[in-house]
C-alpha cells in the first residue's frame, strides 16, 4: 500500500515503478518520521511524491484503466540499463500486451486494429499508435523510421519514462 523513498528525485527502481503503476502511496520519508513524532497515522498526501506517483494513486482510485491499455509491445534485441525481463514485468503490471513476433506496419492486420491508447493526449496522433516496438538505445539497432502507420519505435527509455510519470508520453 505504500512505499517511503528516502529522498526526491524517486529512484528508477523496478520496485518504485512498479508502486507507481500500482497506484500505491508513494512518499517521503519525512512522513515515518512525523507518524513517529505524533504517534499517530499523518495525512499521506503532504508528504506524497508528486507527478507519475500521485497520477498513479488517483488512476487506481477512480477506477480508470491501466497506463498501458490498449497497447502492445514487442521487445527488440538486447537491453543493459534495464534487463528485458524488467521491462515485460512493466507491460503487464501496467495492463499492456506481449507480442511474441513483431508487428509488421504495412499489414492489413495492424492496420485494422481499432483500439485507442486510453492514456494518450486526446489530440495527439498516438492515440491510435497501439503497437510499439521497444530497442535499447546502447543496443547496435538504429530504426530507420520511429512512425509507420499504427506502429510505432520506441527506446526503452521512453518506456521508463512512461511509467515514471504516469504518462504516455510523446515518442521523439
Amino acid at each position: 500500500t505504500h512505499l517511503i523513498i528516502p529522498d526526491v528525485p524517486m529512484p528508477s527502481t523496478v520496485k518504485c515503478m512498479m508502486a507507481v503503476l500500482t497506484g500505491c502511496w508513494v512518499l517521503k520519508f519525512e512522513w515515518v518520521q512525523a507518524c513517529l513524532q505524533t504517534t499517530v497515522r499523518e495525512q499521506e498526501e503532504k508528504y506524497e511524491i508528486q507527478g507519475g506517483p500521485q497520477r498513479g494513486r488517483l488512476n487506481r482510485e477512480q477506477l480508470l484503466p491501466k497506463l498501458f491499455d490498449g497497447c502492445y509491445f514487442y521487445f527488440l534485441g538486447s537491453f543493459s540499463r534495464h534487463q528485458k525481463n524488467d521491462l515485460v514485468e512493466l507491460v503487464k503490471a501496467a495492463g499492456g500486451q506481449i507480442l511474441v513476433r513483431q508487428p509488421k506496419p504495412d499489414s492489413d492486420v495492424t492496420q485494422t486494429i481499432n483500439t485507442v491508447a486510453y492514456h494518450a493526449e486526446s489530440t495527439s496522433d498516438q492515440r491510435f499508435c497501439t503497437q510499439y516496438v521497444i530497442y535499447d538505445v546502447s543496443s547496435k539497432f538504429k530504426p530507420e523510421k520511429i512512425r509507420r502507420g499504427k506502429v510505432w519505435m520506441a527506446p526503452s527509455s521512453w518506456l521508463i519514462d512512461c511509467v515514471m510519470s504516469f504518462q504516455l508520453l510523446p515518442v521523439k
